[in-house]
């Protein structure tokens, strides 16, 4: 009987495989945002949560401001409207089998994802108030930046006069740093590369040594006293102070940049430093989140380090010359040393 079936269904040019199964029908549901999050519409039985209506009124109010819609009517209202329309057009599209589709589960995922980062994350760490115990652990080592001392970088062109050299030698290396600072004097918006070009085309043909050198930013205490008092009377970046004689010649000196004195409040240095310290928490939550799920994570390295293989090539400065920095400095004032006091 059962092979008779089957011959009749052949026979009448029935399909020889099983007709394929639709795809399951994914509910497009918008879950409550948290626990004041009320429901103030259904549709079909869904809920429509005030905080899609919240989200649209707030849009709306900012086109208005920019001038991209006109202000006025029920904003309320049509926010409403719009969050009916949106829960309406979700069940017709699971209707005719859209939610199968990988574009909308990725959509979904994504948006899963975001709602917990909203809800887990970004309510709970709202304001430094909410972090203070990793705020306060920062500031200890940060409680400097509220007092940021000025540091002057430099450029200095020096004329060098050993220890042990007569006198004249010393008035060569004078008059020619006259000369440099003359022909510089009153110019602006110099850079290091015009101070060491003009001035190595003026030792040229000298028996007289010239030597160069950029300073990093430095405090003044931390310069020694005939370089920094040149270097703070100049009035403005990419200018050149008077000739100033220094232990080891006759150098004029380019101010080229710097760090300007800074007072901040407690509260302007965590308000400032708070996202990143949010973005270190956020990281950390994850992991968490992962240890209580017992997730367990795997990577590639070979892979990984295919993603980029651009090398990393570090820079020297020249290290060894004589600067116009003290010995012993440590920390953000410091230049390196070479022909330090």
């Amino acid at each position: 009987m059962r092979a008779t079936v089957l011959l009749a269904i052949a026979a009448c040019g029935g399909p020889s495989n099983p007709a394929p199964v639709p795809p399951p029908v994914t509910a497009i549901a918008t879950p409550r945002l948290g626990a004041d999050d009320a429901e103030v519409a259904r549709v079909n039985g869904r809920p429509v949560w005030s905080s899609c209506v919240a989200t649209q009124a707030a849009s709306a109010a900012s086109r208005a401001i920019d001038g991209r819609s006109e202000p006025g009517g029920s904003v309320r209202r049509d926010a409403l409207d719009q969050c009916i329309a949106f829960e309406l057009l979700a069940q017709a599209a699971e209707a005719r089998g859209l939610s199968a589709g990988r574009e909308v589960r990725d959509a979904v995922r994504a948006a899963a994802v975001n709602r917990l980062v909203e809800t887990d994350f970004e309510q709970r760490y709202r304001t430094p108030d909410d972090l203070k115990q990793a705020i306060d652990i920062v500031m200890k080592r940060n409680e400097w930046r509220m007092h940021i001392l000025e540091l002057r970088a430099s450029t200095f062109a020096r004329f060098i006069v050993p220890a042990d050299a007569p006198s004249e030698v010393d008035a060569r290396a004078h008059a020619l740093a006259d000369q440099l600072a003359r022909e510089l004097a009153g110019q602006t918006g110099l850079f290091g590369v015009h101070l060491s070009e003009a001035a190595q085309r003026l030792a040229a043909g000298t028996d007289v040594k010239l030597e160069t050198a950029d300073v990093r930013p430095t405090h003044h205490d931390d310069l020694v006293a005939p370089y920094a008092k040149a270097l703070h009377a100049i009035p403005e970046v990419g200018r050149i102070a008077p000739p100033v004689r220094t232990q080891w010649g006759w150098d004029v000196v380019l101010w080229t940049g710097g760090v300007e004195a800074k007072e901040r409040s407690r509260d302007e240095l965590v308000a400032e430093m708070f996202p990143e310290v949010r973005r270190q928490q956020f990281h950390l939550w994850v992991t968490q989140i992962g240890k209580q799920l017992g997730v367990r994570i795997s990577v590639d390295p070979a892979t990984v380090a295919r993603l980029d293989e651009r090398g990393e090539s570090t820079d020297s400065d020249g290290a060894g010359r004589a600067s116009p920095g003290k010995a012993g400095s440590e920390g953000p004032r410091t230049k390196p040393a070479g022909g330090a006091r």
